[in-house]
């Protein structure tokens, strides 16, 4: 077709999302996450064992529609597209990156009258077209306003596949590289740096993820972005990607350089993510075997019955909003703000929802933080001391 070379242009620098970078996290989706924190989601396994053969199916049916374009064949593909998206909805990254979203415009480009459209601007482009009446000239005229949307519609498979592709080759980079990281018990930034510079320079790895060139260059539209954070204006970038591989390779060097790396639970062998407790030894992921979180698991041996390596409390990734939150207390107090009484029920209500999302996994990821909400403390301190 004429415009197969159209939509392999379209492939290479349509912006398929957004991310706005803040200090140590960023935003996608209207959603704020942690720098890195793609390699946690890539190193689960429905990143990293992927059926890659329902995507070569859908690349099939590209391949087909591109060299027999009928009507029978935009709907098959239609049809792929969408068993695809439902089947990958669930998948951490591309649920990340709101692929729910991308399902209406999927339908319009795809509606009946979308369909028509490309099937006449296909024969316009075999045939021509019969403009010799107004009505004929204004229908082409609208028909040919559709080519946009085809070359987008066809580009769609093959962004998918390549998607596919890109996320496979990530999760296993990420599970190499972590690998690497657990056996140094490299913890520092300074460590992770040697470490991740030992794993670039590895023949093995170069042979095998192509380290000394791809994947490692990326590309992306940078721009600056005006926000009012607590009635003050902050400069943050905002970075257009046109493809999954810049956007995860930026995140993985990103949240090294801010120190968030991956870590393997020395209880249940589970990957968990580092942000602020760097030595941290066990995951807050409820224990199946136990039915209680690992981290709670390590404080009582009579639960495995063999002595585990003592875990320090500052080591949970919990403990740092705790700490803020002491602070805070103690300052009010000194400051006049709330009396001893009240400042007492405060911190033994803090010190209550730490301990419970020390051994409640769910309570800790859903409404620990809420808990923690300095307002919230104070009104449950004085009830506290009203009953």
């Amino acid at each position: 077709m004429l415009f197969e070379e159209d939509i392999k242009n379209r492939v290479q620098n349509i912006n398929l999302f957004e991310v706005v970078y803040k200090k140590g996290n960023f935003v996608l989706e209207g959603k704020e996450y942690p720098l890195g924190y793609t390699s946690y989601l890539a190193i689960q396994k429905e990143c990293r064992f992927m059926d890659e053969n329902l995507f070569k199916a859908l690349l099939g049916l590209y391949d087909e529609l591109l060299h027999d374009f009928t009507k029978e064949n935009l709907d098959y593909y239609h049809k792929g597209i969408v068993y695809v998206l439902n089947s990958i909805k669930d998948n951490s990254i591309f649920a990340l990156l709101g692929i729910e979203n991308a399902k209406g415009k999927i339908a319009r480009l795809f509606s009946e009258k979308k369909k028509n459209y490309y099937l006449a601007i296909h024969d316009f482009q075999e045939h021509g077209i019969d403009l010799a009446t107004e009505e004929k000239a204004n229908y082409a005229d609208e028909v040919m306003h559709s080519l946009n949307d085809l070359i987008s519609a066809m580009a769609i498979g093959k962004i998918i596949y390549n998607s596919v592709l890109e996320l496979k080759q990530y999760a296993a980079l990420v599970f190499q590289i972590t690998h690497r990281i657990v056996e140094r018990g490299a913890r520092s930034k300074s460590q992770l740096a040697d470490t991740f510079g030992a794993f670039l320079s590895d023949e093995y790895m170069q042979f095998i993820f192509h380290t000394a060139s791809h994947p490692f260059k990326t590309r992306a539209t940078v721009m600056p972005v005006i926000e009012n954070v607590v009635g003050e204006n902050y400069i943050f970038r905002k970075v257009y990607y046109n493809n999954l591989k810049d956007f995860l390779m930026t995140d993985l060097f990103e949240g090294y350089i801010h120190g968030h790396y991956l870590w393997q639970c020395d209880i249940c062998d589970r990957y968990f993510f580092m942000t602020t407790a760097h030595k941290q030894l066990y995951c807050s992921t409820k224990n199946p075997k136990y039915n209680v979180p690992c981290s709670y698991v390590a404080k009582h041996p009579e639960v495995v019955k063999r002595k585990m390596e003592r875990q320090k409390k500052t080591d949970s990734p919990y403990y740092l909003l705790w700490r803020k939150r002491n602070d805070l207390i103690r300052k009010n107090k000194s400051l006049g703000k709330y009396d001893e009484a009240v400042s007492a029920k405060a911190k033994e209500y803090i010190d209550d929802r730490f301990d419970e999302a020390l051994t409640d996994f769910d309570y800790a990821e859903t409404q620990f933080e809420k808990d923690m909400e300095i307002e919230n403390i104070y009104q449950m301190a004085k009830e506290m001391l009203d009953v």
